[in-house]
């Protein structure tokens, strides 16, 4: 199925479920039995319409529609809990996580496509989060997934400081318990790419991870050329700190807080920058490519060339980790296109 058009695909805030109602204020309460949706804190108690009768809460008004769902939810969720509990008991790594394995590809296959509720996607990551503590030796490539979630919540330096360590780190020390994990924090997220995402054949290492690193540098490269274009814009119409503002706002509160100088900088200073970003984001293009040229035409649902099964099934495996965190970045395919059409 076609990605959604670019203005359609984003998360949808906390919002009260009520199809009628909507409303994104902060004091919703979610269903105590799902624990999936949220409504109004005010329509859980009963009140008069303007004629003077008396209404229905929003969620017993919605419990036609809501029901089916919210056993199907509240079932699974026991499951899971028992399950959880029963794991937990293990007090020594669980090597090896298999049984699951038949199923798991019809369940990725229809997991995380682009739109939704932002609060799915933050339960998501924070279950796959769980997993690869639990098996931290990831033999099934959970971790392929992860980073996708992280950029979808705007969440860039977790997802590159995630990935940064699976890079760094030797696989050998993944599964020992007694090593530190996850322990990458605030890497520098404009540093060129590590060798080991640009040189193949290499080491080991997840191209998905490539794919999200290029999405990351797409999206910094995007901030930053819209603030050029604010600055060319405003120069001498506006206050400077007026310029200012709106240059951080458009850069992103990732490079806006970890390099504070580039709001600060000469307009050639950020020009210098776009010109490093742009290469880096051609060295991770130009190495995704190399080890399957069939990602372009796959992240954008486009016809492709007849290319081996195994290359074909490899871009499926990228898109399906890869494309909502994508889709949901307007102006990324534009970029993957204008790549795609030089080679």
């Amino acid at each position: 199925m076609p990605p959604q058009s670019q203005s359609d695909c984003k998360l949808s805030p906390r919002a009260c479920e009520l199809p009628t109602c909507g409303t994104t204020e902060s004091n919703l309460l979610r269903c105590s039995a799902g624990k999936a949706v949220y409504y109004c804190r005010a329509s859980r108690l009963s009140a008069a319409d303007s004629s003077g009768t008396l209404t229905a809460s929003y969620q017993a008004a919605d419990r036609e529609r809501h029901t089916k769902g919210c056993n199907a939810l509240k079932n699974t969720r026991m499951a899971y809990a028992k399950e959880d509990k029963t794991l937990r008991k293990y007090r020594d790594p669980i090597w090896e996580l298999h049984e699951p394995l038949r199923d798991w590809d019809i369940m990725l296959e229809v997991f995380g496509g682009p739109g939704g509720h932002v609060d799915s996607v933050k339960e998501a990551l924070y279950h796959l989060l769980e997993m690869l503590r639990l098996s931290r030796s990831d033999n099934t490539g959970l971790r392929d997934t992860v980073p996708g979630l992280y950029i979808r919540l705007n969440m860039d330096q977790a997802a590159y400081d995630f990935m940064k360590w699976y890079a760094t780190t030797d696989k050998c020390y993944w599964n020992i318990d007694t090593t530190p994990y996850l322990d990458v924090k605030n890497a520098d997220i404009l540093e060129d790419p590590l060798d080991i995402w640009i040189v193949w054949p290499g080491p080991s290492i997840s191209l998905a991870h490539v794919a999200a690193v290029l999405l990351i540098k797409v999206r910094i490269l995007l901030g930053l050329q819209a603030a050029q274009n604010a600055t060319r814009a405003f120069k001498g119409t506006i206050p400077a700190e007026i310029i200012e503002i709106i240059r951080s706002h458009l850069v992103g509160r990732i490079v806006a807080s970890s390099r504070p100088d580039i709001l600060l900088g000469s307009p050639e200073k950020l020009a210098d920058l776009i010109q490093r970003v742009k290469k880096q984001v051609r060295l991770l293009y130009e190495s995704i490519n190399r080890y399957n040229p069939h990602f372009s035409y796959l992240i954008q649902d486009e016809p492709y060339p007849e290319a081996e099964g195994a290359l074909v099934a490899l871009g499926h495996a990228l898109k399906r980790d890869n494309l909502a965190s994508w889709a949901e970045t307007p102006g990324a395919f534009e970029i993957i296109r204008a790549l795609g059409a030089e080679f």
